[in-house]
């Protein structure tokens, strides 16, 4: 079956990655597979030699709004015209305004499509565009990708039919067993940092600044790419300089995970963070604040992660105490977080992709 996916870009990301994991392992059970970037950069993620990666002829100047309102409107002909000339068997679009797009445009040319919404239904809903592509567009898709149960529960299954609960495919092979003696007193923390409302980095520092006093040899490392200028003053305003790590972009995240003992996520929101599927793989200890989609999926409370009551940071103060004291609560959460990550094995998801790629039962008239 050709396939051509279609995305924002492959910088680096969850969904991103998700995307890249899907491709490879897609086009191994024999699929031609091509992906589409509206960005013109290289990939961050390593593809294989079997995935074509293409870009469109028109490059957006996002400085200049009319330059950019005009470029958009040349790149989805370019994108149009592609997929007239390729004539795929599918088309998979990720993010919600390229989904909304691409469907139109699928539709006019009498192609499959499988749209993919990779964050929670709430995010942006006030946005009006956003609110008309997923309440009038998205029912005209074969099927939507939604990533829990909550989403379609909630949401889109009280307008659409065309939906289906789909999670990401962990893109790290799970370690055998947690070796509390190669890991570092080392709490981390991971996202964009353009992103920081959202992944709650601020939350993260406020945190750590109000346990560092008490164990002074525990350094907090937060990984990802995007300007950090904003968290370092942050960081200096609550004098601690020496105990917080900006790792920029990382390329071998595995390495790092497997030496750090705690992985913390403060988001405010989420869709399913890849991160911290990554982070269980690795025999992480997790704790995560039990944010609006996500982490409750992934984590079952105290018994392969903590979950704390959202936005509460007293709570998350103590809990993270607590993981800090523990070495055998670490080893115990870390223990059963690899085997919790074994669900979202790329075989598996890949398979249950599978099912729904040679069978997309169309919905629409």
């Amino acid at each position: 079956m050709k396939i051509i996916f279609i995305t924002d870009s492959l910088c680096s990301g969850g969904a991103e990655r998700v995307m890249s994991v899907l491709a490879n392992n897609l086009s191994d059970t024999g699929h031609q597979i091509t992906i589409l970037s509206k960005v013109h950069q290289p990939g961050f993620y390593e593809l294989s030699e079997n995935v074509k990666l293409v870009y469109p002829k028109t490059k957006i100047n996002y400085r200049n709004r009319i330059t950019t309102t005009l470029s958009r409107l040349s790149l989805y002909i370019d994108i149009y015209k592609y997929l007239k000339n390729a004539r795929p068997d599918l088309v998979i679009p990720f993010s919600t305004t390229t989904n909304g797009t691409v469907i139109i445009i699928c539709r006019l040319l009498g192609l499959k499509v499988i749209a993919s919404e990779h964050n929670n239904f709430r995010l942006d809903l006030k946005s009006l565009p956003v609110w008309f592509i997923k309440r009038h567009i998205y029912p005209h898709a074969n099927l939507i990708t939604v990533l829990t149960e909550r989403d379609k529960n909630e949401y889109y299954s009280r307008f659409m039919k065309n939906v289906v609960v789909m999670p990401n495919p962990l893109p790290l092979v799970p370690i055998e067993k947690v070796n509390l003696r190669h890991r570092d007193k080392i709490i981390l923390s991971a996202g964009n940092l353009l992103r920081w409302e959202q992944k709650g980095f601020d939350l993260m520092l406020e945190i750590f600044s109000l346990i560092a006093p008490k164990y002074p040899q525990w350094q907090l490392y937060i990984a990802g790419n995007g300007d950090p200028t904003y968290l370092t003053e942050i960081i200096l305003k609550l004098k601690l300089g020496n105990r917080v790590s900006l790792l920029g972009e990382v390329k071998d995240i595995q390495n790092i995970m497997q030496r750090s003992s705690i992985f913390a996520l403060t988001s405010r929101w989420e869709g399913l963070p890849m991160v911290l599927l990554e982070a269980m793989s690795q025999g992480m200890a997790c704790i995560a604040f039990d944010c609006f989609t996500g982490p409750g999926d992934l984590i079952t409370n105290d018994s392969d992660g903590i979950l704390v009551e959202d936005k509460h940071i007293d709570q998350f103060v103590v809990r993270l105490s607590n993981l800090i004291e523990d070495q055998d609560l670490r080893l115990t959460l870390g223990t059963n977080a690899i085997e919790k990550s074994k669900k979202y094995l790329p075989e598996k998801i890949v398979e249950r992709w599978l099912s729904i790629i040679e069978n997309p039962t169309v919905y629409y008239e």
